[in-house]
């Protein structure tokens, strides 16, 4: 008896619908792909400023982020002093907006991290 219920029972019965293939999209991409991006675009114009150390800790920080830093063919023009401590505050400031508005907690700690260890960088800490 059990198996004629199991068996009679259709939520479908024209089979109409088929199961979604695509899965949801994570509400947090963008926001990772924007920090990607941003990420990228700083170690781009500090490698042709020479910047060795904020290049390897914005390295390091896409890493944790999972993402491919810029081609090393790539070519920017060089940032000055003050042009670098500006995008380096607002990258700060950008990564602390992201940690407090994704939805992923993880997420939201490694976004945080980086913030602070932008902040923390000599280039900005002389700023203060």
């Amino acid at each position: 008896m059990g198996a004629v219920a199991l068996t009679g029972c259709d939520l479908d019965p024209d089979g109409a619908a088929a199961p979604s293939s695509a899965p949801s999209p994570d509400p947090d991409q963008r926001v990772v792909e924007s920090a990607r991006r941003e990420l990228r675009v700083l170690v781009s114009r500090l490698s042709a400023t020479g910047a060795t150390a904020l290049v390897a800790v914005h390295r390091a920080q896409l890493a944790a982020l999972q993402g491919d830093p810029p081609p090393t063919t790539a070519r920017s023009r060089p940032l000055t002093p003050a042009q670098t401590v500006v995008r380096e505050q607002r990258a700060a400031e950008r990564f602390t907006r992201w940690a407090k508005t994704c939805e992923n907690g993880d997420l939201a700690r490694v976004l945080a991290s980086i913030a602070a260890g932008i902040r923390m960088q000599p280039v900005l800490r002389a700023t203060r």
